[in-house]
């Protein structure tokens, strides 16, 4: 069941025997995908949402040992309108750093930039953040600066879309850009190559995100 307003999330329980420990996103990703339940993540974007800034502190936790426990959503990435599906955790980002073209992310944080100030790691919803065209670099830096505090919104170059399903392909550029035609792709941080359209399913409640005691206190 997903988060709903002002209810509490996750639980204060015994960390399982069958928890999976992961040293990034990606690696969460992958273990998701291959059926575990129960994910420790040492780093990432996601640790970044419940309020930290150190990640380095989410210590290992012993079996056994009290720890909480956060239902989190999962992101199945369509490539292509290939069937095949990549699971993710945290993000898919097109474009790249000075061509931005579209960002989703689970939690709201791309680094040290809040994208989606209104995220949730367990709401059922993706937070797509769009460039309507290419920004200058001026540009560019101005929107990454506001983006730090998360007030980036509203801007005449930004839209967001918020949904159980959201999808990029493919436009034509006013400038006559001909690679606007593709761009790169990354999910959880790897690359995936260059792609025409993406299309981004959340399935909510798909695993737990195991967080030590030792980063709630920071």
């Amino acid at each position: 069941m997903t988060i709903e307003k002002g209810a509490p999330w996750g639980v204060v329980s015994p960390t399982p025997h069958d928890v999976v420990t992961a040293d990034s996103d990606e690696a969460a990703a992958r273990a998701v995908a291959r059926g575990a339940k129960f994910v420790f993540l040492g780093t990432g974007d996601l640790l970044r949402a419940l309020g930290s800034h150190d990640t380095a502190k989410n210590s290992t936790p012993r079996i056994g040992e009290p720890c909480l426990q956060l239902p989190c959503d999962i992101l199945e990435v369509s490539l292509n309108h290939d069937s095949e599906v990549i699971t993710a955790v945290s993000s898919v980002v097109v474009g790249t750093r000075l061509r931005p073209r579209w960002w989703v992310s689970a939690g709201g944080f791309l680094g040290a930039l809040n994208i989606a100030p209104r995220a949730h790691p367990n709401d059922g919803l993706a937070d797509a953040l769009e460039f309507s065209s290419t920004p200058s670099f001026r540009q560019l830096l101005a929107i990454r600066r506001r983006m730090r505090l998360g007030d980036h919104l509203p801007h005449p170059l930004l839209t967001m879309h918020r949904a159980q399903q959201v999808q990029w392909h493919n436009t034509a550029d006013p400038r006559g850009d001909t690679n606007r035609h593709s761009a790169p792709v990354s999910i959880d941080g790897k690359s995936y190559g260059r792609v025409r359209s993406v299309r981004v399913t959340v399935w909510p409640d798909a695993w737990t995100l195991c967080v030590s005691q030792r980063f709630l206190a920071t």
